[in-house]
């Protein structure tokens, strides 16, 4: 195997196949990139049994053939070489000899033949959508996915398609956040499934690369096509049960709150929350609206919001600051709702935009 290929072109490639690799898992296969080239492409193919990538490059194959390298190490080298360089990739049958200018290397090999691949998948289900659209619904939900593999159905992404709609929703277990969009097309196949976390962060770095985005899935695996780049992986094969359903519950008290103002007090009060439950106690009083630090050993934290709509008895409730401010700095309209039942009941938070929406418990402890 030999090519030439300009530093550039490969690097990123590089760097996205190795997020897919398995540092520390003993089979060194894992560990490694598999280098593919023939005719005028070289592709490059990384996994770690759950997941996996395959991306193609034009480059300037002078011989076919292919290898496997530590992805750790060729990066390491490619970042070190300087911008615009040509780099010429050399198989010798047991090293990947590398030279650009005056650098040379020399990486060790395993046989292709000890690569493994993922499965093949035989879609059942399929769908196109705009890298845009999709980007957008991730920003809105992928924060609020558990990394608490205790209960494995909080640690993904719920991807549902009914009739022209495309709804994404994902859950810990303080928040729940869901948005959806439109097709131009109505699919007629109806399906829900789950994606890992692990795989949406991946293919959040991705999709700036083509203006459109292909799903494949068997619902045991997903493919997503974005360009030259196939991001493989497999489902979690449970679900969070009417994930949505808190939605439909009647939340009679509101307040409308201006977004950024809401974001800066917060922000500010925050800084002298507990390292613990980070609370923030948000107080409704005769129009106005308080925000509060708990006390902790440091001291306490206050401000007064003005510019807000309220409808409701006087009435405290305390939120984790954190888990707000991830969820209202997702929000881009001028003002958003918070629709609550009860000091101690989960509240509704909604954007003006009404494609998306978020739910969160607040803390149960008592104000003092």
């Amino acid at each position: 195997m030999r090519f030439k290929v300009v530093r550039d072109d490969i690097f990123p490639f590089v760097q996205y196949a190795n997020s897919y690799t398995s540092p520390k898992n003993l089979n060194t296969v894992l560990q490694n990139i598999l280098i593919e080239a023939e005719s005028d492409t070289v592709t490059l193919r990384s996994t770690n049994m759950q997941i996996g990538f395959s991306g193609s490059l034009k480059a300037a194959v002078e011989e076919i053939g292919s290898a496997t390298v530590s992805g750790k190490k060729l990066m390491d080298i490619l970042k070190e070489l300087p911008e615009g360089a040509v780099v010429d990739f050399y198989h010798d049958g047991s090293k990947l000899n590398i030279k650009s200018g005056k650098s040379s290397f020399r990486l060790s090999t395993i046989s292709p033949e000890m690569f493994p691949t993922m499965s093949e998948i035989t879609p059942e289900y399929f769908i196109k959508v705009k890298s845009e659209t999709l980007q957008t619904l991730l920003k809105r939900t992928a924060f609020c996915i558990s990394n608490d593999s205790s209960k494995i159905e909080y640690t993904g992404a719920h991807f549902s398609v009914y009739g022209n709609r495309l709804e994404i929703s994902s859950a810990d277990f303080q928040r729940i956040a869901t948005s959806k969009a439109g097709f131009e097309e109505e699919f007629s196949d109806e399906f829900t499934i789950n994606i890992p976390k692990k795989t949406i962060m991946e293919l959040m770095k991705i999709l700036d690369i083509n203006e459109f985005v292909d799903v494949e899935t068997d619902k045991k695996q997903v493919l997503f096509k974005v360009g030259d780049i196939i991001i493989y992986s497999k489902l979690i094969e449970k679900y969070i049960k009417s994930i949505t359903k808190l939605f439909e519950v009647e939340y009679p008290i509101k307040a409308k709150i201006n977004t950024k103002a809401f974001v800066e007090v917060v922000r500010r009060v925050s800084a002298i929350t507990s390292e613990i439950t980070h609370g923030v106690v948000l107080s409704f009083n005769n129009g106005h609206l308080s925000v509060n630090s708990l006390e902790t050993e440091y001291g306490q934290g206050h401000e007064t919001m003005d510019d807000i709509i309220y409808n409701g008895e006087d009435m405290d409730i305390i939120f984790n600051a954190r888990h707000m401010l991830e969820i209202v700095t997702n929000i881009h309209s001028e003002y958003f709702s918070l629709e609550m039942q009860g000091r101690r009941s989960p509240a509704v938070i909604l954007p003006e935009d009404e494609s998306y929406k978020y739910l969160v418990v607040p803390i149960s402890i008592d104000k003092f």
